[in-house]
């Protein structure tokens, strides 16, 4: 009698891996969906995070932080009228070196011996070892998991010095990078006082009395992806007054770019600097944000946004001015007076 052998059939065996090819198709894009959701939470976690430490700093020092400082002393502290120092091509610390005893960064803060000295004398008093080790460091806080872009500054738009030299003459180490970076309203050109329309800039510091439009109306912190080299340096800046490429244009942004603009024509300028000088992000459909009240809001890319020039208005002019100024102009400055939609967002 002959042995019956059971088995499948190839075109059983087939069905079978078709069946499970349609299944992992099925399954991947929700496993996938479900990552970024996480890390989207990460990264507004972080904002929070943010957003708190600048409210504990404010609860502090009676005001916010600056966009950065200035080495000390300042030689010539108002050579054009502007109130703006004479310190180009300098390297400043930033503002989240500024946030870090209140972010639980109190230890990297006092290394990095920020109370004591400038960052240019900082970068003087250790070797280019010590450099790389301190200053290159990925910090958790400072970048936006759904952003797996460069860790360290690659390009001469993350550091300034006008397309100079990224380092100056202090060696070859490249500044760690942050997705996140601070609102200065809707002016470009940050080479004045009168121009601090945002809630960061140089060399002030914004009281939350400043605050005219309310801090649940006012963007405080957004994100910035690393595309194009449009990431930020969270050591601080170099060169924060000099020509070309300033350095405030590397840990701040403006929301005279539509959110989530790339090259042109969507840049406010011919040039595509112009839209790395804007919010962005690498979530789909938008960006988050961190008001000054401490509360963290998705915004949409389709938010009211109007051409930053119209019928004789201008988006950067000092008194603001209806006709330019959409949803997302009027979060991006803390004094305009205009009523922002609370669907907006």
């Amino acid at each position: 009698m002959k042995k019956k052998f059971s088995g499948f059939t190839l075109v059983e065996l087939l069905v079978v891996i078709a069946i499970i090819g349609i299944l992992v198709g099925l399954l991947l894009p929700a496993v996938q969906a479900a990552r970024e959701a996480a890390r989207r939470m990460q990264c507004s976690n972080n904002l929070k995070q943010l957003g708190l430490g600048a409210l504990n700093y404010e609860s502090a020092h009676k005001k916010f932080p600056p966009n950065h400082i200035w080495p000390r002393p300042v030689v010539n502290l108002n050579p054009n009228g502007n109130g703006v120092p004479d310190v180009a091509n300098i390297e400043a610390w930033g503002w989240h070196v500024l946030l870090m005893p209140f972010i639980e960064q109190t230890n990297l803060y006092q290394q990095l011996n920020v109370s004591q000295m400038s960052l240019a004398d900082y970068l003087a008093s250790i070797t280019p070892a010590q450099r790389k080790v301190m200053l290159e460091q990925e910090i958790s806080v400072f970048r936006c998991p759904s952003d797996a872009g460069d860790a360290t500054a690659k390009s001469a738009r993350h550091w300034g010095g006008g397309w100079g030299a990224q380092q100056g003459g202090h060696g070859s180490w490249q500044s760690g990078l942050t997705n996140y970076v601070s609102s200065r309203g809707t002016r470009n050109n940050p080479q004045s006082v009168r121009d601090t329309f945002g809630m960061m800039m140089e060399p002030m510091s914004i009281k939350i009395s400043g605050v005219i439009d309310g801090t649940s109306n006012t963007f405080f912190i957004g994100e910035r992806d690393s595309l194009y080299g449009r990431s930020a340096t969270w050591p601080g800046v170099r060169n924060p007054n000099g020509n070309g490429m300033r350095g405030i244009y590397m840990n701040t942004a403006i929301v005279r770019p539509p959110l989530n603009s790339t090259d042109p024509p969507n840049a406010w300028s011919s040039n595509s600097q112009g839209a790395g000088a804007g919010f962005s992000s690498l979530h789909t459909g938008g960006a988050q944000f961190v008001y000054v009240d401490g509360s963290v809001h998705f915004v949409s890319s389709s938010i009211d946004s109007r051409p930053d020039s119209l019928n004789g208005c201008n988006v950067y002019d000092v008194t603001p001015c209806a006709p330019v100024y959409g949803a997302y102009e009027r979060l991006g400055r803390r004094d305009d007076g205009f009523v922002v939609d609370s669907t907006a967002n």
